[in-house]
């Protein structure tokens, strides 16, 4: 087993202040949650840009202990159950999977099921989402895990995107 350089423990201390910040904005600026949210996903990317599977799931436990300390349960588990685990889980299958295709469904599977999990982690119910109140329950869940897969599949091609210009830019940076 390849021993974990200096450079590495740095970029990762790094990487999880960063995602630490984001989580706590999410918890104090509400409307914009989600968006912070996603930044900490992007932020979490950085070790995997430097090809440190081990140095990005280092960050996400660190700053997923360091999240607890700052804002509450609520706040954490949906960066814990999903927006942490999500670019670890994304570079995991683009190296293994050469199909992207495959790539998306497990994604997409993946999205609903850490969705499920936070929306009973955190105790939502069906009566937080008005929305969908005129159909029955089996209409709710499927109005809101299709909604939930198509915002899904935007914000895939959208950290993909920004996944890979990121890379491009701060290769030297990260890589030296």
């Amino acid at each position: 087993m390849k021993k974990i350089t200096a450079r590495e423990v740095a970029l990762s201390g790094i990487t999880a202040a960063l995602a630490v910040a984001a989580v706590v904005l999410s918890h104090f600026v509400g409307v914009l949650t989600l968006t912070f949210l996603a930044l900490s996903s992007v932020v979490l990317s950085l070790p995997l840009m430097a090809d440190s599977l081990r140095g990005s799931v280092l960050a996400y436990v660190a700053a997923a202990g360091l999240s607890f300390l700052f804002v509450g349960y609520v706040s954490v588990m949906p960066f814990v159950l999903m927006f942490g685990l999500y670019p670890i889980l994304d570079y995991i299958l683009r190296k293994y999977l050469k199909k992207r295709v495959f790539v998306l469904l497990v994604e997409i599977a993946f999205a609903n099921l850490s969705f499920l999990a936070v929306f009973y982690a955190i105790g939502l119910t069906l009566g937080d989402f008005p929305i969908v109140d005129t159909l029955p329950d089996w209409g709710k869940y499927l109005v809101i895990f299709v909604g939930l897969s198509v915002v899904f599949v935007v914000f895939h091609f959208a950290f993909s995107l920004l996944y890979d210009v990121l890379k491009k830019r701060l290769e030297k940076v990260i890589k030296k």
